[in-house]
């Protein structure tokens, strides 16, 4: 990701004559920035839209700066039927408004309630799993190295907040990622995280421009939906209105801090390791024991990224406990998930999968 200075917007002329006070120059220049940040700029792009408010204003946004920033876009679209005619109808929805400015788009169905019961996953994991997968092979197809997804500010708020009443470490309090590998050479991008749900209604209604209303958004039985209605607006009342600009700042906090910790995780595993393979890593032990808790918790981290093994019930007592073989003056064996045994020899560190 670049740093420094933001560079300043490009932004079609006949957009406004009153860039003040405009909606529509506000979203677009945050748009347009937030594009460049993800390293946009030229790319062949693949818009995921639902036809709510979110995804409808990143491809009106789109489709205006297309050609200041020189763009090629496609839309997609997935039917999950978890909502019956009424995703049918949104379906027909986001094609006709595709239809209008003569775009490309990929529209299919997905049995995801099947798909989940089949799994015996939750509802939520399969629909988003399902989403990616048809986003990441559609632009496979089609030859587009980015997909566009159109996650707000209050969207990053929303997962912080989650984030930290489950429980979590710095990972979680970055939140979502503004770019990320979708596949390999797909980026899944998010350009639209610096802008609140406010200022995609103001645009929307500057243009005139109608969308879709999901109206399980509105069921407050779900975890999401009550933080969205019920939680954050209380925070907000009672204690600080600013309260989903200051999460968002954590997030971003977070996300400078990992990126650090992951560079020198990952400089110093490079030092230690002796060797790899699928099932067996050794490592030089006496590398790993002069350094900070935090730093060799990083390192193992990464260690079970690089080889590929699973992190799930991997908890943070167990990347302490292996802090604890390293730092030992006695020889030490320990059992993890995975499962991955652990055994420190002299000066060796040996980890070992068992599959």
């Amino acid at each position: 990701m670049a740093v420094g200075r933001k560079p300043m917007p490009v932004i079609p002329a006949s957009s406004t004559s009153k860039r003040s006070a405009d909606a529509g120059w506000v979203l677009l220049s945050q748009l347009d920035a937030g594009l460049r940040r993800c390293d946009a700029f030229g790319s062949n792009v693949l818009v995921a839209i639902s036809g709510g408010a979110d995804s409808v204003a990143l491809l009106r946004g789109l489709l205006q700066l297309r050609e200041p920033l020189k763009l090629t876009l496609r839309a997609a679209h997935l039917n999950h039927q978890l909502r019956g005619a009424d995703a049918d109808a949104d379906a027909e929805w986001v094609s006709a408004l595709c239809q209008r400015f003569d775009l490309p788009c990929d529209v299919e169905i997905a049995p995801v309630r099947k798909l989940a019961e089949q799994t015996r996953r939750g509802l939520e994991e399969t629909a988003r799993d399902v989403r990616y997968d048809f986003l990441r092979a559609t632009a496979i197809r089609h030859g587009c190295h980015v997909v566009a997804v159109a996650h707000t500010a209050d969207d990053q708020a929303e997962t912080v907040l989650h984030h930290i009443i489950r429980g979590t470490g710095l990972t979680g309090l970055r939140g979502m990622e503004w770019s990320r590998r979708l596949g390999d050479s797909i980026e899944l991008i998010r350009p639209m995280l610096a802008i609140r749900r406010a200022e995609v209604e103001a645009y929307l209604a500057e243009l005139g421009q109608d969308f879709r209303q999901d109206a399980t958004n509105q069921d407050v039985s779900l975890t999401r939906n009550r933080l969205r209605h019920e939680l954050l607006p209380r925070l907000e009342q009672d204690f600080n209105p600013r309260v989903r600009e200051h999460l968002c700042q954590l997030a971003e906090q977070a996300a400078d801090t990992e990126e650090a910790a992951r560079i020198a995780a990952d400089t110093l595993l490079d030092t230690a390791l002796l060797d790899q393979s699928e099932q067996v890593v050794r490592l030089r032990n006496e590398v790993l024991a002069k350094v900070s808790r935090p730093l060799a918790r990083e390192v193992f981290v990464r260690l079970w990224q690089r080889v590929s093994w699973p992190r799930q019930a991997m908890a943070f007592a167990h990347w302490d406990r292996l802090v604890d073989v390293i730092q030992s003056d006695q020889p030490f064996a320990i059992d993890l998930p995975g499962p991955v045994s652990v055994r420190r020899r002299a000066n060796m560190l040996v980890l070992q999968r068992e599959c």
